[in-house]
């Protein structure tokens, strides 16, 4: 039985291993749909963060963000949006711009042939928290298939990627120093940077290594001569409907 669990197990970490490869940035997804960097003639840089709203982790980004004047692009789980709408309405309203992560963060949703239904709720939950319908999208776990993609851009929405990736979302993380210098030895012009703020499914949950990154990071790189942009403003996209 031990050896059958641990077969089992190998085939998961297989397929899961295989599938982040094949669907997710910066060489997979939808063939080729989604958005990884902006312009790398521009001296600018996205810095988003996905899994959230969870107060605590969510709060100490924002305040990491705003000691150094930069916006962010949160990358909501809509559960987690509903559960924390209020703190989602003061990010919105201080110029931090919120995308869709799916409702309940579920790989799922973009392996299916048929979930339009899904999505549909998924953008009607982000238009009743902030009262309008967010365009940007990014498919949790970063996997996304043809149809899903094309489902995604049907309804409207900016597939969002990125080409600096960090490990900051592991159970035990690097430490803020070696995930800030990941983000600086990676970060180029142009460049969307991926972080996680909180964890899907808890409206509460106080991550501080993204956060301590940040204060190491942000600093570093603006005197390298970047300023640091949403998403949308690096796109030069509307961040909504």
């Amino acid at each position: 039985m031990a050896t059958l669990s641990m077969m089992r197990s190998k085939a998961f970490d297989t397929a899961d291993a295989l599938g982040n490869r094949l669907l997710s940035p910066p060489l997979g997804g939808g063939f080729r749909q989604f958005v990884n960097h902006g312009s790398r003639s521009k001296q600018s840089i996205a810095f988003t963060f996905d899994d959230g709203p969870s107060v605590g982790g969510t709060e100490d980004v924002v305040a990491a963000l705003d000691a150094c004047g930069a916006r962010g692009t949160f990358f909501c789980v809509g559960d987690n949006l509903r559960a924390n709408a209020e703190l989602a309405r003061e990010m919105d309203a201080a110029g931090h711009v919120i995308g869709n992560h799916s409702q309940s963060h579920r790989r799922g949703d973009s392996l299916r042939l048929f979930s339009r239904p899904a999505l549909d709720a998924s953008t009607q939950q982000f238009a009743d928290v902030l009262g309008k319908r967010p365009r940007l999208y990014r498919p949790p776990w970063g996997w996304l298939t043809p149809w899903h993609g094309r489902r995604l851009h049907r309804a409207g929405y900016t597939i969002v990627g990125w080409d600096v990736y960090t490990l900051d979302w592991q159970e035990s993380p690097p430490t803020p120093e070696s995930i800030a210098q990941s983000i600086i030895d990676q970060a180029q012009p142009g460049s969307i940077v991926l972080l996680h703020d909180g964890r899907p499914g808890e409206p509460s949950f106080a991550k501080q290594v993204t956060g301590a990154a940040l204060r190491i990071a942000l600093p570093e790189l603006a005197a390298k001569g970047y300023s640091f942009e949403t998403v949308a403003d690096l796109l030069d996209i509307a961040a909504y409907e």
